[in-house]
């Protein structure tokens, strides 16, 4: 079998979403999408922010930006006791989080096929 050369293979297309608006700039970076996601895996905003090698601080301040500029609490926070305390996702929260969860899905499913229809050409096969 002959060992043919596969042209532009190692050719990656890298990309990234967020949301943003002329007010407030970024809302949703992709770092804060990570942070969302963890708090909503971990229900605590401390394990998030170690999680992501972030401080405490930084997340917290993450949040009140996001949610100053959606103008919605994302969260529901109980304080700690004797087990800690619990973050949740609030009702607005994850209405966003699975609208934005599945614009990313669609997006990227059809960027993929972009991405195809993009190498085929670079290899000179029609599409």
């Amino acid at each position: 079998m002959e060992n043919k050369e596969i042209k532009y293979d190692n050719i990656f297309v890298g990309y990234s979403f967020w949301l943003a608006d002329k007010t407030h700039g970024n809302i949703i970076s992709p770092e804060m999408w990570e942070l969302l996601r963890s708090i909503e895996e971990t229900h605590s905003i401390s394990s998030a922010a170690k999680k992501m090698k972030i401080s405490y601080r930084k997340a917290w301040d993450m949040i009140r930006s996001c949610e100053t500029s959606l103008g919605f609490c994302l969260f529901v926070k109980i304080r700690g006791g004797r087990d800690g305390g619990v973050t949740t996702l609030s009702p607005d929260g994850e209405a966003l989080m699975t609208a934005y969860h599945n614009m990313i899905q669609n997006v990227e499913n059809a960027f993929n096929d972009y991405i195809i229809a993009f190498k085929r050409t670079l290899k000179g096969k029609n599409k």
